[in-house]
C-alpha cells in the first residue's frame, strides 16, 4: 500500500529555525554626542570648563605615569652601575658583600657548603711603572675574563679593588675550592696578555676558604685573605 506524501503548508517554518527577522541581531544605534562620557560622566553633565579641567588633569596624569616610568627605569640602571665596576665587566666590592651576607644566610639556616676565593694579581705596580698603565689595565682584564669564563652561573665574581678579586663558590668545600683556584691560576699563567704591546704573562696568588657557620661577610673576607698572603709568603 502507498502512502500518499503529506503536503505542507505554504509559509510554515522548519522545527528549530528562528524567523528570519530574529536571525539577525538589530544594530544598536551608535551612542548621541551628549551620552559621551569623560571618567563615567556624561557629557550632557559636564560644562565646557568642567570637561577641559577633567581632561587637562587626564593628561597631567598620563605624563607624571609616563615620567615615574622613566624614573624607575633610570633607579634601576644607576643600581646596576653601582653595583659594578667600572672598568671591568663584573661586580663591584659593595655588590659581592651583599652577595656574600646573602649565601651567609643559607649556610646559617639551610647548611648549603660554599667557599671564598681571594685572588690577588701579582706585580700589578711593576707592570704600570715598566709597560705602562694600559697595560696593567689589560692584565686586570685578562684575570677578570678568565675568572669569569671558568665559573658556574650559580657562582659570584667580583673585583675587590685594586689587584684584588674574589669568587664564591656554590657547593664548594675547601678541596673543591683549592682545586679550583689551583687550575683558574694556571690558566691565567698560560695565556698571554692580550694588549697593544709586547707580549707578557699574569700571574696571581690566591686563597681559599670553606665559610663556617657563624662567620661574618667581613671575617670570612679576611680568613681568605689571610690564606692569600699566607700562600704568597711560601712562594
Amino acid at each position: 500500500m502507498r502512502i500518499a506524501k503529506t503536503e505542507k503548508p505554504l509559509g510554515a517554518a522548519k522545527i528549530g529555525a528562528a524567523p528570519a527577522a530574529a536571525a539577525a541581531a538589530p544594530t544598536q544605534p551608535a551612542a548621541p554626542v551628549d551620552e559621551v562620557s569623560v571618567l563615567g560622566i556624561p557629557d550632557a553633565e559636564l560644562t565646557p570648563k568642567v570637561r577641559a579641567a577633567v581632561l587637562s588633569l587626564l593628561e597631567d596624569v598620563r605624563n607624571l605615569r609616563a615620567e615615574l616610568d622613566q624614573s624607575r627605569a633610570r633607579i634601576d640602571e644607576l643600581e646596576n652601575l653601582a653595583d659594578r665596576d667600572p672598568m671591568l665587566d663584573m661586580l663591584n666590592r659593595r655588590a659581592f658583600a651583599r652577595e656574600l651576607d646573602r649565601v651567609l644566610a643559607m649556610i646559617d639556616r639551610y647548611r648549603v657548603r660554599a667557599s671564598l676565593l681571594f685572588i690577588d694579581l701579582n706585580d700589578l705596580k711593576q707592570i704600570n711603572d715598566t709597560q705602562g698603565h694600559s697595560a696593567g689595565d689589560a692584565a686586570l682584564a685578562h684575570v677578570a675574563d678568565i675568572l669569569s669564563s671558568n665559573v658556574r652561573q650559580t657562582d659570584v665574581v667580583a673585583r675587590l679593588g685594586g689587584d684584588e678579586f674574589a669568587v664564591l663558590l656554590m657547593q664548594a668545600d675547601q678541596a673543591v675550592a683549592a682545586a679550583k683556584a689551583a687550575a683558574i691560576a694556571e690558566l691565567i699563567a698560560e695565556k698571554p696578555v692580550a694588549w697593544d704591546g709586547p707580549a707578557f704573562s699574569a700571574a696571581v696568588s690566591w686563597g681559599a676558604v670553606q665559610i663556617r657557620k657563624g662567620v661574618s661577610a667581613q671575617e670570612a673576607l679576611n680568613l681568605a685573605d689571610e690564606a692569600m698572603y699566607e700562600a704568597k709568603r711560601m712562594k
